[in-house]
């Protein structure tokens, strides 16, 4: 039997699958029909500087010198190109309490560049923005050229940053989780000064109140024998016992001495009240006398300031239902704030009050022309041991003291404020009512 000639083998025409590409380079696909088909490829020497840059990242140094070192590792990287970040630190008030880090290349001027988060260099023509994977903040990084499109599909570049995006976004996890034992180690011991401050004062104020009441016996022996020489003199009419004509200007200086004898007893009196531990039980309290005491508290400290206080008053305002003592305590600390604050020259204090008939509550605006609040700082000033006036002005405890006390009133407080403008307090308590 004749054998029949073996058949030609047929030539494969299957396209072979596309190899995946290495760690070191990136294969792309085209963009869209038009383009062809082009391997752009991220040089494995860019790569390497990235990963060597990865492991020598200044983790314990904190979050911004972090993202400085990535940034500066890609423009060394790319030196033609400008290199920015855009991130939010860890206690940030808000988003836009945003830290921008830039490094142009050498021809560019640094005022070409933008504040813009999605432009941070609108001088050149091209700009492609990295989001961090995972930043819930709108953190991200950005190159820019004068000359290169930045193509997203096709750009060694772009792939590059994307790249160092996410290298970025993992070391400031790691950064931020190393910083926190430490943050709360240096917090421990700044609430450790604090509450030893606290303590100090509270011991002086214990001391101050002795001596207050000290002061007491010997006032009172002015008073009494200043009114004894006031009487006696007018008793003896124009002339003294020996026969000579009486100065008429002695009575007057013995009134004087009885009026300042007067006014020292009675603040001493209030203030040893207002030291003593209340009682802690509600009543009618006429607040506008409770006001008056603590600009009489406040004297000195506003007169050392130059503080002015205007009073607005009223007259429909009469009681409010509270603790007297612990009331006097919210107006010292506001008075206390507004000194401290208060400019150069010219301070001024305003006090205002009014009622509203509807809801049975007193309102009491406190405002001052002083430095005021800064925007970010505005929702701590009620927070405990929060201050922005360094140990020498106290413990930051006074606005959480004065807001403790209005809510055990069933009353509420609340602040307004713009840097440099000024601050305002607004103030409401229950009326009182049987």
């Amino acid at each position: 039997m004749r054998k029949s000639a073996p058949r030609p083998k047929r030539k494969d025409t299957t396209v072979p699958p596309r190899a995946r590409h290495s760690d070191t380079s990136l294969i792309h696909q085209e963009p869209s029909s038009q383009w062809p088909r082009v391997p752009d490829v991220v040089p494995a020497a860019w790569l390497d500087r990235l990963l060597a840059a990865a492991v020598d990242l200044p983790l314990a140094s904190g979050e911004r010198a972090v993202v400085t070192a990535v940034v500066e590792a890609i423009a060394a990287i790319l030196p033609g190109y400008a290199v920015g970040a855009c991130f939010v630190p860890v206690g940030a008030a808000t988003p836009r309490d945003q830290v921008l880090v830039r490094r142009l290349p050498e021809g560019i001027r640094e005022s070409a560049a933008g504040v813009d988060p999605t432009r941070l260099f609108p001088a050149l023509a091209h700009e492609h923005v990295s989001p961090l994977p995972g930043s819930t903040t709108g953190s991200t990084l950005h190159v820019a050229s004068e000359v290169d499109p930045l193509d997203h599909e096709r750009s060694p570049t772009v792939h590059l940053v994307d790249r160092a995006a996410l290298v970025l976004s993992r070391a400031l996890a790691v950064a931020r989780d190393l910083a926190s034992p430490a943050r709360a180690v240096r917090d421990d011991r700044v609430l450790q000064e604090r509450l030893m401050q606290a303590d100090k004062l509270a011991t002086f104020g214990q001391i101050a109140a002795g001596v207050v009441h000290e002061l007491n016996n010997p006032l009172t022996s002015i008073v009494a024998y200043s009114d004894y020489l006031i009487r006696k003199a007018l008793a003896q009419g124009a002339q003294t016992a020996g026969g000579a004509p009486r100065d008429e200007g002695d009575v007057e200086r013995l009134k004087r001495i009885s009026e300042s004898a007067n006014r020292m007893l009675r603040f001493t009196r209030d203030l040893v009240s207002y030291a003593r531990p209340s009682n802690g039980v509600a009543g009618p309290v006429v607040l506008h006398g409770v006001i008056d005491q603590a600009v009489a508290f406040c004297e000195h400290v506003l007169a050392t300031a130059g503080v002015s206080v205007e009073k607005h008053y009223g007259a429909d305002v009469l009681t409010v239902r509270g603790v007297s003592e612990q009331l006097v305590q919210v107006f010292v600390n506001l008075m206390t704030n507004a000194s401290q604050a208060a400019p150069t020259k010219g301070g001024q204090v305003m006090v205002t009050t009014s009622v509203d008939a509807s809801s049975r509550r007193v309102r009491v605006v406190v405002e001052d022309n002083g430095s005021g609040i800064a925007r970010e700082h505005l929702s701590q000033v009620f927070v405990p041991f929060f201050t922005t006036k360094g140990d020498r002005h106290g413990t930051g405890l006074g606005l959480s003291i004065v807001k403790s006390i209005l809510e055990a009133h069933e009353g509420d407080i609340h602040a307004e404020s713009e840097a440099g403008c000024g601050a305002r307090f607004v103030l409401e308590l229950p009326v009182w009512s049987r």
